[in-house]
């Protein structure tokens, strides 16, 4: 991270380093001063309001400002014991404007590892930064903003967070509001997340951004594979428009791992629909387990039953029921008051909402039939996403035209280059492009006649129907074997 930074240190040089810990990402920046051969005059502010760590971070932070004097430097530190957002974001609480406390002045450089938690909306945190983000953000969103804001013009930031902040709704906001200030420069993505991290549920990025009046015209991805990062880094400079989409005002962020996986990107995005434009819909299932613990059994009972669908009964292109599970329930009762958690029994697609954080595949979809349950009505937990048409039932090609592109590596790369969550949102599905309702309907109707429907033969039938049989063909191949 404290590489990331230019090479033009200023004369003066102001840092801040917000939730600062014990110091680490405020000594590694400083280790690079450190070598200098000219003098700096270096002023460093952290914030942290952890009583545990606070003798640590003054003891540490005294031992790097006594080697940078050693080294011919002026150097001084201010460790604030208060909490960076409410403390710096506003004096009084409750102000319009953001950051109206310039105490602190502006600083050539920020580096951050923000804490990551969910926000009530109503916290005095999430009311304080009103203007950056609405519903119920994370706390490192506004860690990231008022670290951009208190930058002077020229100067960078350095952070690592989750990557959930670069697309989804709960974000668009956020992105918004940063795009107007700061301009991405830099990505980290790490390979995996189980060798660098533990118990990380979604991917954690390095991102570099600097206060400019416009977006940068290239940006700069790197990829590390192990803890070991220095020695393991790939990097490739890209034009801004392979990885910002902002053709919906959203400023969606792409990270594309790879070459190839910037070819995946490449052509989903030329293909000429998305969902709305093919009348196609994609819905969370209505039921939540514990709040409709009455209406849940564990075995069908009658004509006032229905399937309940969980994801134990997702598979590619499959939908398994009954199944027996000791411990899930299997079907729903139908009554009055259930009725509003109801679906009509129809074709549907149906992908799971989550994954588990290193599997395979972060895409799995199946089919439901409708005319194989001989029942009115389905009941589908709510972590399932089912697609749907608004205006008609789909047919049978369609919806295994769907699951082949959803269950295909080639969906399954282009998804992740978007999400880093382990979790697929409605949302993101339904901002994906897709082909013509008459090129799924041919994927699904060669789907069916398929004998035996390995990953390696829906992928060859889809590659064929898309032509695509450049090398990204032979990579697509390769990763469904």
């Amino acid at each position: 991270m404290a590489d990331l930074f230019s090479a033009k240190i200023p004369k003066s040089f102001r840092l801040l380093d917000p939730g600062a810990g014990i110091g680490s990402l405020s000594a590694a920046v400083c280790d690079r001063l450190l070598y200098l051969r000219s003098p700096r005059d270096i002023e460093i502010h952290l914030f942290e309001n952890d009583a545990r760590v606070l003798p640590l971070l003054h003891q540490n932070m005294a031992n790097v400002c006594k080697s940078l004097r050693a080294a011919g430097h002026s150097a001084n530190y201010v460790v604030h014991e208060k909490d960076f957002i409410v403390d710096a974001a506003a004096t009084v609480f409750g102000e319009p404007s953001l950051f109206s406390n310039v105490d602190y002045g502006q600083f050539d450089a920020v580096i951050m590892n923000p804490p990551y938690f969910k926000v009530n909306k109503d916290s005095i945190h999430a009311r304080v930064m009103r203007e950056v983000v609405h519903g119920q953000p994370n706390i490192y969103a506004f860690f990231m903003a008022a670290g951009a804001e208190l930058l002077r013009t020229g100067g960078e930031l350095a952070a690592i967070t989750p990557r959930s902040f670069c697309n989804g709704l709960y974000f668009r906001g956020f992105r918004r509001w940063l795009s107007g200030r700061v301009g991405l420069e830099h990505v980290h993505l790490f390979e995996s997340r189980t060798d660098t991290f533990r118990d990380v549920l979604q991917e954690s990025i390095v991102t570099l951004w600097r206060r400019l009046p416009e977006q940068p015209k290239h940006i700069t991805i790197s990829t590390s594979f192990g803890r070991d990062v220095r020695a393991s880094t790939q990097e490739r400079t890209m034009p801004a428009q392979a990885i910002i989409d902002n053709s919906s005002g959203d400023f969606v962020i792409r990270i594309p791992g790879s070459r190839e996986d910037s070819a995946v990107v490449e052509l989903v995005e030329s293909w000429p629909q998305r969902f709305s434009g093919l009348d196609l819909c994609v819905s969370t299932g209505p039921v939540v387990a514990f709040r409709a613990r009455e209406f849940l059994l564990s075995e069908p009972n009658g004509i006032n039953t229905v399937p309940f669908l969980s994801v134990f009964n997702i598979t590619p292109f499959e939908t398994l029921w009954p199944l027996a599970h000791k411990k899930h329930p299997i079907a729903f009762k139908v009554c009055p008051e259930s009725q509003k958690l109801l679906l009509p029994c129809q074709n549907y697609v149906l992908l799971r909402r989550f994954s588990a954080k290193e599997e395979r595949r972060r895409l799995t979809a199946s089919c439901l039939v409708g005319s194989d349950y001989k029942r009115p009505y389905v009941a589908l937990e709510n972590h399932l996403n089912y697609v749907y048409h608004a205006r008609r039932e789909l047919t049978l090609d369609e919806i295994h035209g769907l699951a082949a592109l959803f269950n295909s590596a080639l969906l399954d790369r282009y998804f992740r280059t978007l999400s880093g969550n382990t979790q697929v949102n409605a949302t993101e599905l339904r901002t994906m492009p897709l082909p013509t309702l008459e090129v799924i309907s041919r994927i699904g109707d060669a789907v069916r006649s398929l004998r035996n429907r390995t990953n390696l033969a829906v992928e060859e039938l889809i590659l064929q129907e898309l032509r695509i049989n450049s090398s990204l063909g032979v990579h697509l191949l390769d990763a469904a074997s």
